[in-house]
């Protein structure tokens, strides 16, 4: 399986290489970006789902369909869930930067960069804290495989 995560990042580094966002995985996202994870995978998932749904808000097919003030609070709401969640353990790393309102969530390996987020007071206790860690951005473009790591987070959701 980790094979095929391989040969989506292949993908991203390649210029001429650009993701086909479907509406079927459009109208799927927006579905999964309301959720509570409850495993590792299903966080991948409502991840993969937010990250499709930043890609496809680029795009004139989905403008009139999906827009960012019905997502960055979601990634806002997501990590407040992981802090609140203490029972629950997930398989993931993030950073806030605060000047920049950028969350970088860290899962399998894979570096997914939130800009302009909702920073609420929750967040900013964390962003004061020593937990809140500094990282650098990877630099591989994950929106450029959107549709393409969408249908594999789906793919091991279900094999769950």
């Amino acid at each position: 399986m980790h094979e095929e995560l391989s040969e989506i990042l292949k993908l991203a580094a390649l210029d001429e290489f650009n993701t086909v966002i479907t509406f079927e995985n459009v109208v799927q996202a927006k579905d999964y970006i309301k959720r509570k994870p409850e495993s590792t995978e299903e966080f991948f998932l409502i991840v993969c789902a937010m990250n499709l749904i930043n890609a496809g808000i680029k795009t004139k097919e989905f403008k009139e369909y999906i827009h960012y003030g019905m997502l960055k609070p979601r990634v806002s709401k997501l990590l407040l869930a992981i802090l609140e969640d203490t029972e629950r353990q997930f398989d993931i790393q993030f950073y806030i930067n605060e000047s920049q309102q950028c969350a970088y969530i860290e899962i399998y390996g894979l570096q997914f960069g939130f800009h302009n987020i909702t920073i609420y007071d929750e967040l900013k206790i964390f962003i004061n804290s020593a937990e809140n860690k500094p990282v650098e951005w990877k630099g591989i473009r994950l929106q450029k495989v959107a549709n393409e790591l969408f249908n594999y987070a789906v793919k091991i959701n279900e094999m769950e």
